[in-house]
């Protein structure tokens, strides 16, 4: 299962879409600097704030897609016969 994630600014937002709001308790500081960052960006804090999560939740479900794509492949082998304790360390270490 591939996860694609689409760019925040490739999102097309339709005039429907429901948005909830959220009061985030922040220090002045970084309040002050996350205004500056947007305005180089032409862009608000909801929207620096709005991509960082969409980013966020994006990578989280690569890896989680990621790591399922591990799993089914260790179910499906390939299987070795040899039980690996019965392999030396000189033969786990030898070059061939």
């Amino acid at each position: 299962m591939e996860v694609k994630c689409v760019p925040p600014q490739d999102v097309v937002h339709s005039i429907m879409e429901k948005t909830k709001n959220l009061t985030l308790h922040l220090p002045a500081d970084l309040i002050r600097r996350v205004k500056v960052y947007a305005a180089q960006r032409d862009t608000t804090i909801n929207g620096v704030v709005k991509e960082l999560l969409e980013k966020t939740v994006c990578s989280e479900d690569k890896a989680r897609a990621a790591a399922d794509r591990v799993l089914e492949a260790a179910k499906r082998g390939p299987w070795s016969a040899v039980d690996p304790g019965s392999i030396s360390r000189e033969e786990m270490h030898e070059r061939r």
